[in-house]
């Protein structure tokens, strides 16, 4: 893994791409699918927004949607993730760091991307609101998706064990 996860700043991402499912552990920034909105709403409040029109951080990529995704995804690809390396990182927890409320909010997925259904949903637990910059024709939405996800990509069940199970 590229980049460790750490609360609030690396985030955990599924990706479903023409039908396949993906994770990635990437900088939260990456995912403001429409960072001409992100942008114009900063600029609206009155507050400044460096470099106006650059999105050279991300890959020149303004609008993230199902015709970038191709693009935007292979840049990204040294910060995919596979379910077992999800898993080791849960296992790597002792009794002590599992009990304490909130040891598990890191590696809790913070948003799903769709591109196949144009839709993003996101569980981020801060005030990031990913979902108001979403693409025009897009759906966004702020709830939790872990029913949404397949039995062979919910990382967080290991051998029949959910560590999510009693937050």
């Amino acid at each position: 893994m590229k980049l460790p996860i750490q609360y609030g700043e690396n985030i955990i991402v599924a990706v479903i791409y023409n039908g396949t499912w993906s994770w990635y552990v990437t900088d939260k920034e990456y995912w403001y699918l429409d960072l001409t909105k992100l942008e114009q709403a900063y600029l609206d409040k009155g507050y400044q927004w460096p470099n106006v029109g650059d999105y050279s951080e991300r890959f020149d990529i303004a609008l993230l949607n199902e015709d970038s995704a191709a693009d935007f995804l292979h840049k990204i690809n040294e910060f995919k993730v596979s379910v077992v390396e999800l898993s080791e990182l849960l296992l790597k927890l002792d009794d002590t760091q599992l009990a304490q409320p909130d040891s598990l909010t890191e590696f809790t997925p913070a948003l799903l991307v769709d591109f196949d259904e144009k839709v993003l949903i996101s569980y981020f637990p801060e005030p990031a609101s990913f979902e108001y910059y979403i693409p025009n024709d897009w759906i966004g939405r702020y709830e939790s998706f872990m029913d949404q996800v397949p039995p062979q990509e919910k990382y967080w069940i290991i051998q029949g064990k959910d560590y999510f199970s009693n937050r």
